[in-house]
C-alpha cells in the first residue's frame, strides 16, 4: 500500500483507469478502486472519532458518497486521492457529533482527569504489554479529541500521516499558510498541556501508562482479551507511510508526532464484505450499470 497523498508509483492499474472501467460498468474495477483507498479513509475516521464502530459507519458513508459522485471526478483538476480526501474532510467536518466527541472535548479537563487517575506501581498484570498499549493509545487519542474538528483533521493529516501543506490546503479549502498555522497551534496546544506530565514525551515526567493499568481495567476501559486499540500484529502508521515527506519549519517537536505514528494502522476487514453486498444492490447496479 502506497502513501495516501502521492501519485501511484507501482500500481499496475491507475486510479483513472479503474474509474473509467467502473463508469463503464465494471464491478471488479469499482471494488478494486474502493478497496485501494478504504483503509486510509478508515484510519482517518477512527482517529477523528476514537471508536471503531463509529469509524466504520463514517467510512461507509464516505465511500457511498465517493462512489455515487464518481462520474463528477475530473482528472484534469487533480489526483483522485485529493478528490477523495476532500470528500472525506467535508463529510467529517459536517457530520453529526459522535459519542466520544461528546465525552472528550476540553483538553485542560482531560489532562486534569488523567492526572487524577491513581497510580498502581506495585501490581502485576499477566497481559501488561497489551494493557499498557491500550492505556497509551487511549490517552493519546483522547488528547487530539480535545481539538476542534478542523484542527483535529489537520493534526491527523499533516502531523500523523505526513500530508504536505500543498495538498492539505487544497483538501480543506484553506491557504497553505493557514494549514501550517493550524497544525503548529494544534501541536502546541496538546504539547503544552502534557509536556510536564507525560512520560512518553519526556522520561522525567511523572505519568506512566504502566502505572494506570489497574485503574483502566477496574473501570472497564482496558481489557486484554478484547483490546480496542492495541493490535500487535498490525503495521504501524509509520510503516504505511512509506515515502519520506517534508516536515514544516515550525514543528520543533517531531518526536511528539512520532508517538502517534507508532500507533497501529487498522485494517477494517468488514468493509470488504459490506462493499461487495453494496455492489450487488439494485441501486448500485442502476447507477453504474455494473457487469
Amino acid at each position: 500500500m502506497v502513501h495516501p497523498f502521492i501519485e501511484e508509483r507501482d500500481e499496475r492499474t491507475s486510479d483513472v483507469e479503474l474509474i473509467g472501467r467502473s463508469l463503464n460498468g465494471s464491478k471488479k474495477a469499482l471494488e478494486s478502486l474502493i478497496l485501494r483507498h478504504q483503509a486510509w479513509v478508515y484510519n482517518i475516521a477512527f482517529k477523528m472519532v476514537m471508536d471503531h464502530d463509529d469509524a466504520c459507519d463514517v467510512t461507509q458513508d464516505i465511500l457511498i458518497k465517493t462512489m455515487t459522485a464518481l462520474a463528477t471526478y475530473d482528472a484534469a483538476k487533480g489526483a483522485f486521492r485529493t478528490w477523495l480526501y476532500r470528500i472525506t474532510a467535508n463529510h467529517i467536518i459536517s457530520m453529526k457529533k459522535k459519542k466520544t466527541e461528546c465525552k472528550i472535548n476540553d483538553i485542560k479537563a482531560y489532562v486534569t482527569f488523567v492526572e487524577s487517575i491513581p497510580d498502581d506501581r506495585l501490581s502485576s498484570h499477566p497481559e501488561e504489554t497489551i494493557l499498557e498499549e491500550e492505556v497509551k493509545i487511549n490517552c493519546m487519542l483522547g488528547m487530539i479529541m480535545c481539538l476542534n474538528r478542523k484542527a483535529r483533521l489537520v493534526f491527523i493529516l499533516g502531523g500523523i500521516f505526513g500530508l504536505t501543506d500543498v495538498v492539505g490546503s487544497d483538501i480543506l479549502g484553506i491557504s497553505r499558510n493557514n494549514f501550517r498555522k493550524i497544525l503548529s497551534r494544534s501541536r502546541k496546544k496538546i504539547y503544552s498541556q502534557i509536556n510536564g506530565l507525560c512520560g512518553l514525551v519526556d522520561p522525567r515526567n511523572p505519568c506512566r501508562c504502566s502505572n494506570k493499568i489497574s485503574a483502566f481495567v477496574a473501570k472497564g476501559w482496558a481489557d486484554a482479551k478484547h483490546p480496542r486499540y492495541s493490535n500487535p500484529g498490525a503495521p504501524t502508521i509509520k510503516d504505511r507511510v512509506a515515502e519520506k515527506y517534508d516536515t514544516f519549519m515550525d514543528l520543533y517537536y517531531h518526536p511528539f508526532f512520532e508517538l502517534y505514528r507508532q500507533q497501529p494502522f487498522y485494517d477494517s476487514t468488514d468493509i470488504s464484505s459490506w462493499l461487495r453486498n453494496l455492489l450487488e444492490s439494485d441501486d448500485f447496479h442502476e447507477i453504474f450499470k455494473l457487469s
